[in-house]
């Protein structure tokens, strides 16, 4: 009866250790996606985006102030319309980065934190599935909030250059004939 409970008791234990090595597997695989997400959004973040919204605006209060026709020019208005809504963008697109920055911080530390419980044995065991799916679920999301952040991102810039200097060119004109 000895030998059986022991025996019970072994192979109870070897099942646990691979399920244990198998979440530790997952969890470090999270993490180094993680890693890599944060990498890729360091090297697109806008860090002069404060000045860009200055620039922006100050370009588009000139135009304001200057620019009086009688008529409308559709090509010119659309060129404008377009500025103004990269202009719109560069707001949410600074709200989406500090959103991303603060969520993979949090993530790396919950992903490190569950770790170690998975590590020591701590917590519910029977659990551990359910908590490495959801923190499968938080990197999806930030994975796709980085998506969309590099999208946004592309499309305010694409806008900037291809309107900011003819705009500028344009303001200087007609300061210079008033």
């Amino acid at each position: 009866m000895n030998k059986v409970l022991f025996l019970l008791v072994l192979v109870t234990f070897s099942c646990s250790d691979l399920e244990k090595e198998a979440h530790l597997g997952t969890i470090k695989t999270l993490e180094s996606a993680l890693l890599t997400t944060r990498e890729t959004f360091e090297t697109i973040k806008v860090d002069s985006l404060f000045e860009m919204q200055q620039r922006t605006s100050d370009l588009e209060r000139s135009l304001k102030q200057n620019y009086h026709s009688d008529t409308v020019n559709l090509a010119f208005g659309r060129r404008v319309d377009n500025y103004k809504r990269m202009r719109r963008m560069l707001v949410p697109l600074g709200n989406v980065g500090t959103k991303l920055s603060n969520a993979i911080t949090e993530e790396v530390t919950q992903l490190q934190l569950l770790f170690q419980d998975v590590e020591n044995g701590f917590g519910a065991r029977d659990k551990y599935d359910e908590y490495i799916l959801l923190e499968t679920k938080k990197c999806g999301q930030i994975k796709l909030l980085l998506e969309d952040y590099q999208k946004t991102r592309t499309e305010a810039f694409d806008i900037y250059n291809n309107e900011h200097n003819f705009l500028v060119s344009f303001v200087e004109q007609i300061m210079s004939i008033e």
